[in-house]
């Protein structure tokens, strides 16, 4: 991805809008990211194992606030 076309201003305003829509499927988009390099493999290692729970510790403690957003 050229990131020279893309204004940190503009992705900042779609993963805004993202969040407001469903913060669920952000945290879709996060996973497939991090699968498609390598971070996340399909077998359940201690470390992914970890790095999932981190990432849903993060989604429970702020979906009060994407709740309120929306």
């Amino acid at each position: 991805m050229n990131n020279d076309h893309i204004s940190k201003e503009a992705l900042k305003e779609v993963v805004t809008e993202i969040l407001l829509e469903n913060p669920a499927y952000f945290k879709d988009i996060l996973t497939e990211i991090l699968k498609e390099n390598n971070v996340l493999n399909s077998a359940d290692d201690e470390r992914t194992s970890r790095l999932k729970a981190l990432i849903q510790e993060d989604f429970d403690r702020y979906d009060e606030v994407f709740k309120a957003l929306a």
